[in-house]
């Protein structure tokens, strides 16, 4: 008997608990619709042109970052490459030069 006293308490607690997580949901909801009465949209518009420009920003910072992060192996290799490339320039310039004339 005592547990069935015990777990209709606890059932209880758990719906009061319950209840008033519902009250607090519908007095934000009427709040954000209050706030959002007067509002028009020309302001909704803005508000997401200036959310898209605050997203593209964020993205390529981000971007930025990753690069930083993942370009110190790679400039070595870049730089190797580089090199590489510029010997085998000079040395085909000199294969090709053609003595005309004289």
């Amino acid at each position: 008997m005592l547990y069935v006293w015990i777990a209709i308490s606890g059932l209880f607690l758990c719906s009061m608990a319950v209840f008033l997580m519902a009250v607090r949901a519908a007095a934000r909801v009427a709040k954000f619709e209050k706030s959002i009465h007067d509002m028009d949209w020309e302001a909704v518009a803005r508000i997401t042109g200036d959310i898209g420009s605050v997203k593209r920003s964020i993205q390529q910072v981000n971007n930025r970052i990753n690069g930083m992060e993942t370009s110190k192996g790679g400039q070595a290799a870049a730089l190797a490459a580089a090199q590489a490339l510029q010997l085998r320039q000079q040395q085909g310039t000199s294969q090709n030069v053609s003595i005309l004339g004289g």
